[in-house]
Parts: C-alpha cells; sequence; structure tokens
C-alpha cells in the first residue's frame, strides 16, 4: 500500500472542490471537453500537411533496386594470385549478381607495382647505366624521376597527356623526366586506366570512378574534366576515395562538384564514414546520392562473420536503412582461391538473403521529397498545440506558458533563420514530450482487461501524434539520406525516464509546486528521511540498471550472443523484428503498472517508470529518418501487439507472486 505523506500541511483545494494532483469529475470533464478540440485541430493540421508524408513513403516505395560494387583493383590482385584471369573472374563474378566494379584512378606508384613502368631518381638509373656505354651520361644535378615509356600505347597518351614532360634516351630506352618539383608526385592521381576501361566494359559490365581530392587544385580540376570526358552510359557515380570531398579545403570545391553534378553523375555516400566538407554534395547536388554500405572483410570483425554473417548484413543494410549500393571487397591476404571462393558465395547468398521486394539493378535516386513552407508553418502550429496539450503535467501554469512559449520560439526562428536546426529542437521536444505526457496522462488505475486496452491504446494514440509530427517536421532527402538527422536520441532515451520518476514521487508525497511553502516543507522533510541499508542497494541497483540501459542505445550497444540469435530469429520469422525493450520490457510493465496502480500506488508508479521505455522507443523507432517508414510501421505494430500480450502474462505472474508472498509477509514480517 501506498505510505502517508510526510507531511501535515494542509492541501491546496481548488474553488471546484479538488486538488491540483486530483481535481474534482467536473474539471477533469472541462479539461477533456477543450482538450478534444485541440486533438481535432492537431490531427487536422496533420492531415492537410499529410501530402509530403506520402511522397516520402512513395520515394522509398519506388527505390526498389540495389547493386554490389566490387573494387577492380582487387579483382586484380586475386587474378594475379591465381589461375583465374581478369575476365574469367569478372564473369563469374557477374553470373552471381555482381554489376558494378569500382575504379581507382592511376598513380605513378600503382603503375610501377603492376609492371607497366618503372620509376627511377637520377641516382638510381645513373647506377643502373653503371659499366654501360651510357655511364656518366644522366644528369646527376637535375632532380627528379626517369619513367620508362610504357608499351601499351594507351597509357603513354595518358602519361603524356597528364604530366605534360618531355622524353630522354638512352640508346633505345626511353624515358619521361619528372622534375623533383613538378607538381605531379608518385602518389598524384593521373587518371583512370583505360585498359581496365575496356576490360570492365567487354564484359558487360556498369563501373563507378573514385574520385580522391588532391592538395593540388590543378590536379583535381584534371582528374574532374577526364572523368566528365570519359562519361559514357557504363558510368553513373561517383564514390569519394580517402575521407574528403574532391576539393575540399580549396575554393573551387563547389565548382568541382557541379561540374561533376551536370555531366549527369551522381555521388556514392558510404554508410558511417566521415568524409569531410561531405555535406557540400547533398546541398549542390540537392541530395541526390546512394547510400552505400561497405562489407570488408579484410576487417578482423567483419570476417569472423562468416559469409552467412556478411550477407545477412548486408541484406538488413538495403531492408532497413535505405541503402542502395553494397560495396563488397576482396580479401588480399590468405589463400587468394579461398578469397575468390567466397567473395562468389557473398554475391550468390546476398540474393537468397535479399527481400523480394528488392532486385539487382542500377541503384535508383530518391524521387524529390518536399515539405512546402505552408505546410511547414501548419506542422509548427500543430506542435504548440501538442505542446500545450502535455504541458498540464506540469501543473504550475508559469512552466506550462514557458514550455509553450519556447516551443512556438523555436518555430519562429526557423520560419525567420530557415536554420535547420531550430527545426530540430521542435522535434526533440516533441520526442521527449509525447511518451511523458502518454504514459502520466492515461496512468489510471484498472484490473479489466478492457480497460487495461483502454488505456493502452491512448497512450500509443497519444505517441503516434507526437511521432507524426516529429516525422513531419523533419522530412525531405536530406533526412531519407541522412545527410540531416534527428539530434537528441540520448535525451528522448533519458529524460522521460527521469520525468516519471519526477511524477511517482510529486504523486506519493502529493506535492503542489503552486504552493512554495508545502512543496519547500515537503522536500526539507523528503531530505531528512532516513538512509537506510537497502536503500543504498537499491540506488545502487538503479543506477547499475541505467548505465546498462544507457549503453544498449545506438547501434554500438550491448548486445548477448543469445540475446542476437533470438533478434535474429525474429526477423526471419516476422520479416521486420520488433524491438526487445518495447514488447518484453516497456509495454508489459506499463500494463502491469496500471493493473498495480489501484491496489498499490507506489508500487504501480515504479512499472510505469518502466513502462515509458517502451513508448520512448517507438519514438526513437521513427526518429531514425533514414530507415523506411513502412518497416518502423511494421515493426511498431509488432512491439504493441506482443506488447500487450506479455503485459497480461506479466499480470499472471505478479499475481502468482502476490499469492505466495502474503502468507510468508503475515508470517515473517
Amino acid at each position: 500500500m501506498e505510505s502517508t505523506p510526510p507531511n501535515s500541511t494542509q492541501q491546496v483545494v481548488s474553488s471546484e472542490g479538488g486538488t491540483p494532483n486530483n481535481p474534482t469529475k467536473k474539471e477533469r470533464k472541462k479539461r477533456m471537453k477543450k482538450h478534444l478540440w485541440l486533438w481535432a485541430i492537431i490531427v487536422a493540421l496533420l492531415v492537410a500537411a499529410s501530402p509530403s508524408l506520402i511522397d516520402r513513403w512513395n520515394a522509398e516505395q519506388h527505390s526498389d533496386q540495389y547493386e554490389i560494387i566490387i573494387p577492380y583493383e582487387e579483382i586484380q590482385i586475386a587474378a594475379n594470385g591465381t589461375d583465374y584471369t581478369i575476365d574469367e573472374l569478372l564473369q563469374q563474378f557477374k553470373s552471381n549478381g555482381l554489376d558494378n566494379v569500382s575504379l581507382e584512378p592511376l598513380t605513378l606508384k600503382s603503375l610501377e607495382e603492376n609492371g607497366i613502368v618503372t620509376v627511377d631518381t637520377e641516382f638510381e638509373l645513373a647506377s643502373l647505366l653503371r659499366f654501360t656505354e651510357f655511364e656518366n651520361q644522366v644528369d646527376l644535378t637535375k632532380r627528379g624521376y626517369y619513367i620508362s615509356v610504357p608499351q601499351d600505347s594507351n597509357y603513354q597518351t595518358l602519361l603524356e597527356d597528364t604530366l605534360q614532360v618531355g622524353k630522354v634516351a638512352f640508346g633505345d630506352r626511353q624515358f619521361y623526366f619528372l622534375p623533383k618539383k613538378h607538381p605531379y608526385l608518385l602518389t598524384s592521381p593521373l587518371g583512370f586506366d583505360p585498359v581496365a576501361i575496356e576490360t570492365i566494359t567487354n564484359n558487360d559490365l556498369d563501373y563507378t570512378f573514385r574520385v580522391p581530392n588532391d592538395p593540388d587544385v590543378e590536379i583535381n580540376k584534371n582528374i574532374v574534366n577526364q572523368v566528365i570526358q570519359l562519361k559514357t552510359d557504363r558510368v553513373d557515380g561517383i564514390l569519394p576515395l580517402g575521407n574528403q570531398v574532391i576539393g575540399a579545403g580549396h575554393p573551387n570545391r563547389d565548382e568541382l562538384i557541379q561540374a561533376l553534378y551536370h555531366a549527369g553523375y551522381y555521388f556514392y555516400l558510404v554508410e558511417e564514414a566521415q568524409l569531410k566538407e561531405g555535406g557540400a554534395i547533398g546541398k549542390i547536388t540537392d541530395y541526390n546520392v546512394i547510400r552505400v554500405h561497405s562489407i570488408n572483410p579484410n576487417d578482423t570483425y567483419v570476417e569472423g562473420l562468416g559469409i552467412k554473417g556478411q550477407t545477412e548484413r548486408a541484406a538488413r543494410a538495403v531492408k532497413e536503412r535505405n541503402i542502395r549500393s553494397i560495396f563488397f571487397h576482396i580479401k588480399k591476404e590468405g589463400d587468394l582461391d579461398v578469397n575468390v571462393e567466397n567473395a562468389t558465395a557473398f554475391l550468390a547468398g546476398l540474393e537468397d538473403k535479399m527481400p523480394a521486394k528488392y532486385s539487382l539493378g542500377e541503384p535508383k535516386l530518391f524521387e524529390k521529397v518536399q515539405v512546402p513552407a505552408w505546410a511547414l508553418g501548419l506542422l509548427l502550429i500543430a506542435s504548440v498545440l501538442f505542446v500545450y496539450i502535455a504541458s498540464e503535467i506540469l501543473m504550475v501554469k508559469w512552466l506550462r506558458y514557458a514550455a509553450v512559449g519556447f516551443v512556438a520560439l523555436l518555430g519562429a526562428a526557423y520560419i525567420l533563420l530557415n536554420k535547420i536546426i531550430f527545426l530540430q529542437a521542435v522535434a526533440l521536444c516533441i520526442a521527449v514530450i509525447a511518451p511523458s505526457y502518454a504514459v502520466i496522462k492515461t496512468a489510471k488505475g484498472t484490473t479489466k482487461i478492457s480497460g487495461l486496452l483502454v488505456q493502452y491504446v491512448k497512450a500509443a494514440a497519444i505517441t503516434i501524434v507526437g511521432i507524426a509530427l516529429v516525422v513531419s517536421l523533419l522530412n525531405g532527402n536530406m533526412f531519407i539520406t541522412k545527410y540531416e538527422v534527428f539530434r537528441g536520441v540520448i535525451f528522448v532515451y533519458a529524460l522521460p525516464i527521469f520525468a516519471l520518476f519526477l511524477h511517482a514521487v510529486v504523486k506519493h508525497f502529493d506535492i503542489d509546486f503552486r504552493n512554495g511553502r508545502d512543496t519547500m516543507q515537503k522536500i526539507i522533510r523528503l531530505g531528512n528521511l532516513n538512509m537506510k541499508y537497502w536503500h543504498v542497494a537499491l540506488l545502487l541497483v538503479i543506477a547499475a540498471v541505467g548505465f546498462f540501459y544507457i549503453g544498449r542505445t545506438g547501434n554500438s550497444g550491448i548486445s548477448f550472443s543469445f540475446e542476437l540469435a533470438f533478434r535474429d530469429w525474429l526477423e526471419q520469422t516476422l520479416y521486420v523484428r520488433p524491438r526487445t525493450k518495447e514488447f518484453l520490457i516497456g509495454f508489459p510493465l506499463f500494463v502491469l503498472g496500471l493493473y498495480v496502480l489501484k491496489s498499490n500506488p507506489l508500487l504501480g508508479r515504479i512499472f510505469l517508470i518502466g513502462g515509458v521505455i517502451g513508448f520512448l522507443s517507438i519514438m526513437n523507432t521513427f526518429n531514425h529518418l533514414h530507415i523506411p517508414l513502412d518497416l518502423s510501421i511494421i515493426r511498431t505494430v509488432y512491439g504493441l501487439v506482443f506488447g500487450f500480450i506479455f503485459g497480461l502474462i506479466f499480470i499472471a505472474i505478479y499475481k502468482g507472486v502476490v499469492r505466495f508472498w502474503t502468507p510468508l509477509k503475515k508470517r515473517w514480517l
């Protein structure tokens, strides 16, 4: 049972006989009628602004093709170390799903490694010519590199057009002389391998250029010009090489990106890669980009997943994160024949793992998704109204008005300054408030299944309205492609739990914040309560649970092997797995809390603190704005349905524990 509040101060009674924490029936009815009108307005505004959300749905549904890319350089390494020819490998990979090959630009160093040229300094060449008729003919005062003239005319043309250097001859051997102070270094990008391009094209495959950012402005210009000249129907994509976009740090960055975009190229962006000044690509190309997921068995962890794990990971990236290109690396070390077999198995296995909705082919850019200014205006009004309704849980009028005014100010700042950070701040406020208000508003104890279901649906509906506001506000290609994201995920995980904790304290001790003297007296008395050993133990347990809970958030959260196996089983069975924190923790605790609330208010409110986890979790599901809407909806429906069922199971377990505990308590305590 609930303990008696430690105070003797008279409660502040409203003019109609209720208290702030326990309003009268007449007060509740009046408030409900007012709120119904506001809810109707919010829903109407959401419906009016829904065309943009429908556009996002359609854009995600129509983008139903994915491709697999393998680096040409790694295919070349495999061919050199096995009995396969490059053509044989390309055909083998193609027959198993490969449709695109990436190409890195040639450098003098790579040409030398591949045996196409030799590169010697003046001293090295002089040493080689010692004891020949050309001894002492190398001018050692001229510092630089002597590059042998390649036999293939394609490479000759590439070197001569790019380096613009003269030839020197020693007998019948000719060399290009590259002065030491020449802008091109041994590792500077020269251009793309014409022989490789011809080989790829002859095997009926597409290719993608990997474009680096060179410190020299002119070299970047030359690369861009070459790429534009090489544009054909076989090549459409540019994948940045390294961690910088071309032109990063240079004044002509935007000019280079625009030139490539206007030539008909789109850009690839590798998921989770930190690309310096990569934001420029999105703004210049209007977010016409393809998201890429990299599978690299050269990484120990990825190799440890095995082919099955790698294909599942790649398929999940396409299905769950709007990835449309898989960049697969062939392992460079070890048994190259085995590495080729593994690459072939990955290609074949991925198609088997991929949902039927997706097919191999050239990835489609997302259709244009825009939120017009008038729609954003309606959504901001709806957001302010939502905060006004939800702020009733604050009880103090000035605090309520401050919350509403703050959100209104953020919306006005976005309209005036057009800074996306203000829109993200509004969305964060909604995302924190919605699950908190949903649980507090529906925290009415009942032991009837029908009553539990009604309150459960109400809490879900309130949260879903908040979700609709967040998803509608943060809508557009910039969010689908993850150029912009929902900011403040950690606050959504933590603040609603803190809000429910405060609510439990306020309700248990019947604190009225409108009466400052009464509030201070109760807080002082609360602070003077004796601390017992079990209190300390409980706090330590709560701290450990909190640390574990926060540690499980995000993509790098803590997970156990049996849990991962259970998740995989759920995903294979249901297509999309519901989140365990929803249907096994949050929602069941919410249902249990409602059931216990009437007989044991304190314990019921403790359960509701855990119950809010379910609602903040579905909010966070939709806050991952690069995840397809249909997948998030399916996942949430599963979570809600299974969560209620497990809630009834929790109630049955609770009743059994009570029946067992009651006689023991009477006998021993």
